[in-house]
């Protein structure tokens, strides 16, 4: 039995390079967690101090960011590979 179904083979091949980016995006979250956790420890940014500077406080808001959109990237490009696979 022959199955001619290209455009369904490489849906089912694109779905999973999709995967596969995202479960690469996810396995570098904790090396960025422990990056971030130095950056705002006492020794650098120390953003658990409330006397800080105001330009202080927003590099620690900027560093608290960075892991969300890491993740949303993360999601957004496994999930534009599978889309764009699909429909062309």
């Amino acid at each position: 039995m022959v199955l001619n179904n290209k455009r369904g083979q490489v849906a089912l091949i694109a779905m999973a390079i999709g995967i596969f980016i995202f479960f690469l995006g996810i396995s570098f979250i904790d090396p960025i967690k422990d990056v971030i956790t130095e950056a705002r420890a006492v020794g650098q940014l120390d953003c658990a101090n409330s006397s800080i500077t105001d330009g202080a406080k927003t590099t620690c808001l900027i560093v608290d960011l960075i892991l969300p959109y890491f993740i949303v990237t993360i999601i957004a490009i496994g999930g534009a590979w599978v889309s764009a696979r699909i429909v062309s």
